[in-house]
């Protein structure tokens, strides 16, 4: 958006003047005793007693015969010097100061002619202030009033400009894009993307009834077709988005509306000569150009099986930028590639630079998945994160305890809580599936993970007999330290669950059959067990890149995002990233290497089916609902001793 400076030259020179909607009565000037009150309830003492200096002696000067007559020079420049004092409050980050002095000065100043373009520009810095001390709303009650005051020119087009950024940023999406409109050319380059940003987050209804009142005539106009004809295309109405765009073709649109447009207006099913840019956003220099490598392997290795596996489909193009490690970077790179055409955008790494990219977005539409974001800052239009540290926790918990009462049928459970923040939110999740389910949760205790001994929480555990025991884990050295504890203080009868952590490569090969036989664990994605998707992308990575993989999860998540974008492209049949945005907000279960995969809006997160294992035998196996039960039954039947631990 730009920015305007303080004053105009004119004004700066005591020559300034507007042109207002007030009849000419109302331009009649005050008596002093008429503003007095309000300049007491709003201005400083220093300047209530200068305006109203000011405002005798001038009329005093003029007379009841003199109403027609500007002030002096002299009051001019200090009516100039007043407003740019009030500036300088706003420019010191003094918002509710600033906002104070330019509602006064505007109420002295409002129905003099002479002081009109004074007083209009101390209505805009009133807004402006507003704005800056987060009084959203009022602001733009500013702006509003200032638009019935001008008439066109650069504040009333600086006035549109921010009234209409107040409306889309208090919901009112349509309402900006109409005023916008019913202003073409109001409205610089910035203002022209926030307008894409705002018709971007309009539905088919809002945008035909607004393209249905303004031809395609304008830049204005130009672009909210272009974005109805867009998401007709991706509702699959292509009769209809051929006719807009074509509509605005012939109306001779200019860039980037025009490329678009004429790709729409000429989409009959032959795509032969068109291509979908996928861009991705990975450090490939500074201190995480390893990890910047990784994940465009595992880009590359999504992209060949798109390539065999839809031979007909859009061409693909990967259009890599380079943040170089600085995640201060991602928004500007998120506008490049916008700018360059591209339908949907991979990476970036960190969380907070997922969420800055996401909102640096002009086209609310256009996909944006991180391979790697660890957590999700709240919920973002069309963004999705594969590797959400939370969602993965939870999902599993709830899996796992559903499972338990659905499928084994067994309703006393019990949680083991650790003292860390994952395991404390995993242990809550599933509580609340196991309950909901039908099952009763009928003891949990906490436990230290760097503890050597953990008899006090288990025993409290094992008093209440539970069939069922959750008790996740942070690390494969806890497992080890925990789970010959478990069957010696007492839960050698129950059926004990856990995540990721029980199947840890250390684990299988360290723990001993009587302590993990049996285990129930729910894994995102099993590296483990032969013959999944894990084990054939480890064959096609070392087969393509000569080198060993081993257990680094980097590249499988690049391959999993990009695999959820070329999929939405090849269902799309469209370059543009409304209809791959749609794709994917259709929910589309995708099989990939770390699980299969389902976008979810709601939470802009990726949800996996978890797989339910077993631990045997130093083997991860499918888990055997007959095999766990009879386990179970063997185990309660086998003698104790008589202090009540079990003989094993």
């Amino acid at each position: 958006m730009s920015r305007r400076g303080p004053l105009p030259a004119d004004a700066r020179a005591g020559r300034g003047t507007t042109t207002t909607n007030e009849s000419p009565a109302l331009k009649q000037p005050r008596h002093p005793a008429d503003a007095r009150p309000r300049l007491r309830r709003w201005l400083p003492l220093p300047v209530l007693v200068w305006c109203l200096v000011l405002t005798a002696c001038a009329a005093a000067g003029r007379g009841t015969d003199t109403a027609a007559r500007p002030p002096s020079r002299t009051d001019v420049e200090a009516a100039v010097a007043a407003l740019q004092r009030a500036e300088a409050e706003y420019d010191a980050g003094r918002h509710e100061a600033a906002a104070a002095m330019a509602d006064s000065l505007f109420e002295a100043w409002r129905r003099d002619s002479a002081l009109g373009s004074l007083a209009d520009r101390a209505l805009l810095l009133q807004g402006r202030a507003r704005e800056g001390a987060g009084l959203v709303g009022r602001a733009g009650e500013a702006y509003e009033a200032l638009l019935a005051r001008v008439e066109r020119g650069s504040l009333h087009d600086e006035a549109i400009e921010r009234y209409a950024s107040v409306l889309a940023r208090t919901g009112r999406g349509g309402e900006a894009v109409e005023l916008v409109l019913a202003n073409p050319g109001a409205l610089d380059e910035i203002g022209l993307e926030d307008l894409r940003q705002w018709a971007g987050g309009l539905s088919i209804g809002q945008l035909r009834a607004l393209a249905g009142g303004h031809e395609p005539t304008s830049t204005e106009a130009q672009i909210v077709h272009v974005q109805l004809a867009q998401l007709l295309a991706a509702a699959g109405e292509l009769d209809e988005a051929r006719r807009v765009a074509a509509d605005v073709v012939r109306a001779g649109a200019s860039e980037p509306e025009r490329s678009t447009a004429e790709l729409l207006a000429s989409a009959e099913g032959d795509l032969d000569n068109v291509t979908a840019r996928v861009g991705a956003i990975l450090p490939l220099t500074g201190e995480l150009a390893g990890v910047g490598e990784l994940l465009r392997e595992g880009i590359e290795l999504a992209i060949d099986a798109y390539r065999i596996e839809h031979p007909d489909a859009l061409a693909v193009e990967l259009v890599i930028e380079d943040d170089a490690s600085d995640p201060e970077r991602a928004a500007a790179l998120v506008q490049k590639l916008e700018r360059e055409g591209a339908v949907a955008i991979l990476g970036p790494l960190r969380s907070e630079s997922f969420a800055a990219a996401a909102r640096a977005r002009t086209n609310r539409r256009l996909p944006i998945l991180s391979p790697t974001a660890t957590e999700v800052l709240g919920s973002m239009e069309h963004a999705y994160s594969l590797y959400d540290l939370g969602r993965r926790e939870r999902d599993v918990a709830r899996d796992l305890a559903v499972w338990a009462v659905a499928e084994l049928g067994l309703r006393r459970g019990a949680v083991l809580i650790p003292e860390d923040p994952g395991g404390s939110r995993a242990a809550e999740a599933f509580r609340a599936a196991y309950e909901e389910a039908g099952g009763r949760i009928v003891a949990s205790a906490r436990y230290d993970p760097d503890s050597t001994t953990f008899q006090l929480p288990v025993t409290t555990v094992a008093e209440a007999n539970p069939d069922v025991v959750f008790a996740p884990v942070d690390a494969p050295q806890t497992v080890l330290t925990l789970a010959p504890q478990l069957v010696y203080y007492g839960l050698d009868r129950s059926i004990v669950m856990g995540g990721e952590g029980w199947t840890d490569p250390t684990v299988l090969r360290r723990l001993e059959p009587f302590a993990a036989n049996y285990r129930v664990v729910g894994l995102w994605v099993d590296r483990v067990s032969p013959g999944t998707p894990w084990q054939s992308f480890v064959t096609a990575y070392e087969r393509k890149y000569r080198k060993s993989l081993r257990d680094n999860m980097l590249p499988a998540l690049s391959h999993d995002a990009a695999r959820l974008v070329l999929d939405a492209v090849a269902s799309a049949g469209l370059p543009i990233p409304a209809a791959v945005a749609a794709s994917l907000e259709r929910r589309p279960e995708v099989e990939g290497v770390t699980g299969v995969l389902q976008p979810d809006p709601a939470t802009s997160t990726v949800r996996r089916n978890t797989r339910i294992r077993m631990l045997l035998d130093r083997a991860l196996v499918e888990a055997d609902r007959s095999e766990l039960l009879n386990w179970l039954a063997e185990a309660r039947a086998r003698p104790r001793d008589p202090d009540g631990s079990p003989r094993r």
